[in-house]
């Protein structure tokens, strides 16, 4: 299943929309800012899961239904970014997860779907949250990098996605990641 992380940035377009309500997947996380505007606001956040009743819950964050994936959601795969100076999956896996030139995104299959620029490259620090940040936003769940540090380990952590450490050709990192979530 796809994981989500919900920015405060998301619910506001759902407020200025003027919408009551939010169907996510199960297992999405929010920002503690999110979270408190879904409160705040009393957003109804849904989640759906494959086999689950439909039932309300109450929560920190608001009034939460359960609904079966089938009925509410296509089932999504989860994407793969690998950090890489080069553009293609024959280039070598980046040493340095936040500040690599590029993320190369795979899908489910270990097809490479998109190339995406890292805008946080240069920056002066913190990058490691934004990138974490920007990855979630993709719909990463697994990112692959030669070495993380610490500000990005902890942002990816706290985010819910995977980090794999490898070395070598960045489409052999995806099948290792591939062969890690099976």
């Amino acid at each position: 299943m796809k994981k989500r992380f919900v920015f405060a940035g998301e619910v506001k377009e759902v407020i200025a929309k003027g919408l009551d309500k939010m169907e996510l997947p199960e297992g999405t996380k929010f920002s503690p800012e999110a979270a408190d505007l879904i409160k705040e606001k009393g957003i109804r956040v849904i989640f759906t899961a494959a086999g689950a009743d439909t039932r309300e819950k109450e929560s920190g964050t608001g009034r939460i239904e359960d609904r079966t994936e089938a009925a509410k959601t296509e089932s999504v795969g989860a994407l793969i970014a690998v950090a890489s100076p080069g553009k293609t999956a024959t280039d070598v896996v980046g040493s340095v997860a936040a500040r690599s030139p590029f993320f190369l995104l795979f899908n489910e299959k270990g097809e490479l779907v998109e190339v995406l620029e890292n805008p946080y490259r240069e920056s002066g620090g913190g990058a490691g949250p934004l990138v974490a940040e920007l990855l979630a936003k993709k719909g990463v769940a697994t990112m692959v990098a030669g070495n993380f540090g610490m500000n990005i380990k902890t942002s990816l952590n706290e985010i819910g996605l995977h980090h794999l450490a490898f070395q070598g050709k960045a489409g052999d990192a995806v099948q290792a990641a591939l062969r890690q979530s099976a």
